[in-house]
């Protein structure tokens, strides 16, 4: 059943800018616990990268290293493949695509990195079959996937001097704001552009296609500025507005917390983000693109004591498999790394394993991306890791692509 919280006021947020709601202060004090960390980014020693050897000049900023052979991490010796992708964000950008430019939707990274002219890529989010992401995803500014699990996540502030990476445990969720007569009301969205379901309330954006492709329901289009909601219709599949929304209920009839809705005189779209380990909200907030993981590794450089609340599945931090991470070190430069697995030649790595190849290139922040098959690093347009799905490179919901400054 939908609840509804009745406020005094509202911020207006434009279409397309989201904002911390005014009354979740609970949300806002997690993120208020200590400023980020830059000292870590400045004194930190330079490590030694001999061990890596001489790299493969992609362009001005991007650097290739590629290991294959007998390696020791945290465990014994064993055969491995990496694939470590060194960037200067002061001389190209870092950015976030989907497969297709819709949801849901899968395309190889190799596709993606055409599609969008990217001079390196890499797998990023994790999703479902479909290719519905799963966990926190917004790009360009817009929510695209929401999750009430905080898991680890990346948010990058692109500046003319380069990147700020931000690294925590986040979880996401929106809620729609209206003026019923004299109060504002606010209700919970239960998603962002993904399946409705029964007696559930999501939110389509354009980023969903033409049409929101449901069925029979009650479905409100918001567009206008300031903006509005149109009046239920109860067909389905109803028109997403390019600068709009479409609100989306499974049932025949509305909830008394929707009530007023088509009288509304304004209607907001409101994003709330809780962090948990420390960084500024309104940070996060000013974000124009964050990307989930699944194991936030390092923050501030020091490795993340407790990940209890990504509530990852037994064995995934232990077990070897192919991995995607991205990694900032000391002096600011952003890591892009792949480790095959499941192959002969290489093995995959757990989680120490991890922890021991980001000690050895000075990480100081790291984030665990989607693996498995899904570890895929393309760089000038050719796939230069081995995926390990043996009908090969798996498409993918996102990606994390490198593009020219």
């Amino acid at each position: 059943m939908l609840g509804v919280e009745l406020v005094d006021q509202a911020r207006d947020v434009g279409l397309g800018h989201y904002d911390s709601p005014v009354r979740l202060p609970i949300l806002l004090l997690c993120g208020l616990i200590a400023a980020w960390p830059e000292a870590a980014r400045t004194s930190a020693p330079v490590p030694d990268l001999a061990w890596l050897g001489a790299p493969t000049v992609v362009a001005p900023g991007v650097d290739l290293y590629r290991l294959e052979g007998p390696m020791a991490l945290a465990g014994k010796e064993a055969p491995r493949s990496l694939r470590l992708l060194r960037l200067d964000t002061r001389r190209v950008r870092l950015g976030s695509a989907l497969a297709t430019g819709e949801i849901p939707a899968r395309a190889t990274v190799q596709a993606i990195a055409a599609r969008t002219g990217a001079l390196a890529a890499v797998n990023a989010g994790f999703f479902a079959p479909d290719g519905d992401p799963n966990g926190v995803l917004r790009i360009d500014g817009r929510l695209l996937s929401d999750t009430g699990r905080a898991r680890g996540a990346v948010a990058l502030l692109d500046g003319a001097a380069g990147a700020t990476l931000l690294f925590d445990q986040v979880s996401a969720r929106v809620r729609l704001r209206f003026k019923a007569g004299a109060q504002w009301r606010s209700v919970p969205v239960d998603g962002v552009d993904t399946d409705r379901g029964p007696r559930r309330l999501v939110l389509y954006t354009p980023a969903s296609g033409a049409t929101t492709d449901t069925g029979e329901g009650l479905e409100w289009v918001l567009s206008g500025a300031p903006l509005r909601a149109g009046p239920p219709v109860t067909t389905g599949n109803a028109p997403i507005p390019a600068s709009g929304y479409v609100l989306s209920y499974g049932g025949a009839a509305a909830p008394d917390a929707l009530g007023g809705l088509a009288r509304a005189s304004s209607v907001q779209v409101r994003e709330a983000l809780t962090v948990v380990s420390g960084s500024r909200v309104r940070d996060w907030m000013r974000a124009r693109t964050i990307v989930g993981g699944a194991g936030l590794l390092l923050r501030g450089g020091r490795p993340v004591a407790d990940r209890s609340m990504e509530r990852l599945t037994p064995g995934f931090e232990t077990t070897t498999h192919p991995r995607t991470v991205i990694a900032c070190d000391g002096q600011g430069l952003v890591w892009l790394i792949t480790v095959d697995g499941r192959q002969p030649l290489a093995t995959g790595a757990t989680f120490p394993d991890l922890m021991v190849l980001l000690a050895r290139i000075g990480a100081v922040d790291a984030l665990n991306l989607d693996g498995g098959g899904s570890t895929t690093m393309v760089v000038g347009g050719t796939v230069v890791n081995r995926p390990s799905d043996v009908t090969g490179p798996r498409p993918v919901s996102d990606a994390l692509i490198v593009t020219p400054r």
